[in-house]
């Protein structure tokens, strides 16, 4: 057997041997179940060595073990989005031997953190997706990608002020360059900044960035929108008045 595809079921526990005997399975579909970080075990997928593409899409996974993957030095595709991840931390895949991963979808998710070398340990990583998230600020973690061919981050809650300039920076060079695609790099609107000029992650610069400040309100851009054009009528509205005092006085 080399596909297996239990999608769409009510999967909640997999047991320990499930997966043993099938030595040369290539692809395993586990998408559109109830499975939760507590249903794999360190050996659920230890005897799947030949395996290249695993979907662990829309299930309740709420984090991720590295220790599930350290076998799986053929596996290709990991596809883990709508799920209920948070944060990716250094050691997230740490303990994996995914040394030859070149896809990985964490689309969908809850992400709100990244540490800095959350995918040091995928060097030949070439297609990440990271859109529809939760994340506000990020440390360039993908500088050291080398092989990234393709990067999605849109849809995200993007906080546009210092704390970002550094991936801006990034991601303004990556597009740049031969073979690299930023999906959609229209769409990486700042949800909020402290520079209500800054509209998109990638106008921010050295120069034009705001440190974050607690007491400065971070709009939407909409309500940007709202503001400029409310202190563009309070200065028609002043501009009348004194020309109507002006003109009272003759």
């Amino acid at each position: 057997m080399t596909l297996l595809g239990l999608s769409n079921n009510v999967i909640v526990n997999i047991l320990n041997n499930a997966f043993h005997n099938l030595p040369v399975l290539r692809t395993l579909l586990l998408d559109h179940n109830k499975i939760t970080t507590f249903s794999i075990l360190d050996s659920t997928f230890s005897q799947l060595q030949s395996l290249e593409i695993l979907q662990l899409g829309y299930n309740a996974l709420h984090a991720i073990n590295g220790n599930w993957f350290q076998d799986m030095r053929s596996l290709l595709t990991l596809q883990m989005e709508g799920n209920l991840i948070a944060r990716l931390q250094p050691d997230t895949f740490g303990f994996s031997n995914l040394k030859n991963l070149e896809t990985l979808d964490l689309s969908g998710n809850l992400i709100a953190y990244i540490a800095r070398d959350s995918f040091h340990s995928l060097p030949r990583l070439r297609r990440l997706d990271l859109s529809r998230n939760r994340l506000r600020s990020a440390p360039d973690v993908f500088s050291s990608l080398y092989w990234l061919s393709n990067l999605n981050l849109v849809l995200n809650q993007w906080n546009c002020t210092c704390e970002l300039w550094e991936l801006s920076s990034f991601l303004s060079s990556y597009q740049q360059m031969p073979g690299k695609e930023l999906y959609n790099s229209r769409q990486l609107v700042c949800l909020s900044a402290a520079n209500l000029a800054i509209q998109n992650v990638l106008n921010l610069t050295e120069a034009n960035c705001m440190p974050p400040n607690e007491n400065t309100t971070k709009l939407g851009i909409k309500d940007r929108i709202s503001m400029q054009q409310y202190i563009q009528d309070i200065s028609l509205a002043a501009t009348l008045f004194f020309a109507g005092k002006m003109l009272g006085s003759l």
